[in-house]
């Protein structure tokens, strides 16, 4: 139980990254706030037994996409997302994991992988000379320089528990500057990866994981058990929102944490915030907290969700809008003749959470007219890595001709793993921002909670879908001539199918018509309601957006005043 205070001078909506940092950041200020979280809570034996069937198969942890059925009072709902297929008219249901309902949100679920938005990603232009001049293409300049941002991504760092090697990364880190801890124990294929990418001048370095390396803050050192993205961490080792800031805001005793509390509106009236609407449980009263400063962190689409139920005035169409995906992509090779990479306790195991990054791509020089372009990021692991059994057989692949592969070439792909050296590449590239890619409110579909759900429209634009395929064709290349054999090649479709980052829908800048939020992500039509989930950003980036988020609800959160 959280100590229940006086009259709040801040009501926090959500408890992961951003909502945790702001209860932080706030009470360490003497402030008094509120968070407001709409699931339950939960402990490390919750996570147990590692079920890969039921936590990752099932996703016994993340919302589903279905409807809601009213006789069933189901717990998730997710509408389909549209794209446009070749008809023009498909759609495709949507996975949003990252909208977990619990208490700390996605970060008891995260990869805790944290690689800084860098000075490509607050400007994209400056670093692509060939952006596409479509109706309604957007990619404006952040209203703030990578140097602004350097030290709150410190205290963000420091204060999530981040272990790496700043003096190695490409990251344009402080001279002088250190992580709390030191990096996680290599995988044993490292070396030869390096020696590969650095033939190719590829920018290979450890990246910076919210994940212990050692005992620290009173938790432990990871266990390397395998089992990261999409499950809970029993040991403690992985950083979230409750184990590090939430617990320090609570230990203020100005943090009075309230569960299972669904803010259904954001009151206010005349330009200025009045408080909040909620529901406590799924069939109650709706009651009303009154509050002068809201801060809303719900993760991209609910948020704007939030603001479409709330009316909050929208004079040029913009809360919704601009919503945006990474595109990804995913490749796998595997090494004849090169055995199964030697295993010691000075390296993880082949099941653990990998940590080795590949940047050469994050800007780069088209080969057919050498103009500078925008790209991305690699994360590399092990094809076991982060990929438990199920999910390794879902996805078998002899190669691009041969996907899904059953039978006796699935029992091949299988000894291929367990007898040779293979590697996986995940990318992470840029997108461009549309404004046809949007978040409504459903006229027809309820959640548990009686409010119309979130409906998302997505197509990725073709230079997405470009950048996806000629970033894995570069890789795979380059592995290949090391001696690799192409498995499965899974580059960018048009539809977002599966799982994302997710940005944009209530973008901050300077201009009120091409934003929703200030510079300093207030709203530009209610006094004292703010935002601090990765809806804020004008653009997509091209890394993990946790940091970097983190580091704005720090910034944010120092700057503002109890006072309109």
């Amino acid at each position: 139980m959280t100590p229940r205070i006086g009259k709040p001078d801040a009501i926090i909506v959500g408890s992961g990254a951003g909502g945790g940092t702001a209860a932080r950041v706030l009470t360490a200020r003497g402030w008094n706030v509120v968070v407001l979280e709409k699931g339950g809570p939960v402990s490390s034996e919750d996570f147990l037994p590692y079920d890969e069937l039921h936590f990752n198969a099932h996703k016994a942890l993340i919302p589903q996409a279905k409807r809601y059925d009213p006789k069933s009072k189901s717990v998730v709902v997710n509408d389909p997302m549209k794209y446009a297929g070749e008809d023009g008219k498909q759609s495709i249901e949507s996975e949003r994991w990252w909208e977990v309902t619990m208490l700390g949100g996605s970060t008891m679920i995260w990869d805790a992988n944290f690689p800084r938005y860098t000075p490509e990603d607050f400007d994209f232009n400056a670093f692509n000379e060939d952006t596409p001049t479509d109706n309604g293409v957007s990619m404006p300049k952040w209203p703030w320089t990578y140097q602004e941002f350097v030290p709150y991504f410190e205290k963000a760092e420091w204060e999530w528990n981040v272990s790496g090697d700043a003096r190695q990364s490409p990251e344009w880190m402080r001279d002088g500057y250190q992580y709390p801890m030191p990096p996680l124990k290599a995988h044993a294929s490292s070396s030869f990866l390096f020696n590969v990418f650095q033939k190719y001048k590829m920018q290979p370095y450890f990246g910076a994981r919210a994940v212990n390396s050692e005992t620290f803050d009173g938790r432990p050192a990871c266990s390397f058990c395998g089992y990261n993205q999409f499950f809970g961490c029993a040991v403690n080792s992985r950083a979230n929102s409750v184990n590090t800031v939430l617990r320090r805001a609570i230990g203020t005793g100005r943090c009075d944490l309230r569960l299972n509390h669904c803010v259904t509106r954001v009151e206010h009236e005349k330009g200025k915030v009045k408080g909040v609407s909620y529901k406590v449980g799924k069939d109650g009263l709706e009651e009303f907290l009154a509050c002068e400063r809201v801060f809303v962190s719900i993760q991209t689409i609910q948020s704007a969700r939030l603001f479409l139920l709330s009316d909050i005035p929208d004079p040029n169409q913009m809360i919704g809008r601009y919503l945006t995906y990474h595109p990804k992509g995913d490749l796998h090779l595997t090494f004849k003749g090169r055995g199964v990479w030697d295993a010691g306790q000075e390296f993880q195991p082949r099941t653990a959470i990998g940590s080795l990054q590949l940047r050469g791509m994050y800007t780069y020089r088209r080969p057919n007219n050498g103009k500078r372009a925008k790209g991305g990021k690699f994360s590399v692991y092990d094809p076991y890595t982060c990929t438990p059994p199920i999910r390794l057989i879902k996805a078998a692949s002899m190669g691009e001709a041969e996907k899904n592969v059953w039978g006796s070439r699935l029992v091949e792909y299988l000894n291929e793993l367990r007898c040779q050296g293979g590697v996986s590449f995940s990318f992470t590239g840029d997108a461009i921002s549309v404004a046809d890619n949007r978040v409504e409110l459903d006229p027809i579909t309820k959640d548990p909670w009686g409010l119309p759900v979130a409906k998302t429209f997505y197509v990725h634009h073709p230079w997405d879908l470009d950048l996806s395929k000629y970033a894995l064709g570069v890789v795979a290349d380059m592995m290949v001539s090391a001696g690799g054999e192409v498995r499965k090649v899974e580059p960018q479709t048009a539809a977002n199918i599966g799982y994302g980052h997710v940005h944009g829908a209530l973008r901050a800048g300077i201009d009120p018509g091409q934003s929703v939020l200030d510079w300093n992500c207030q709203s530009h039509t209610v006094r004292g309601l703010y935002v601090l989930d990765a809806s804020f950003m004008p653009t997509a980036g091209a890394s993990n957006p946790s940091i970097t988020l983190i580091a704005n609800a720090f910034r944010v959160c120092e700057k503002v005043s109890k006072s309109n």
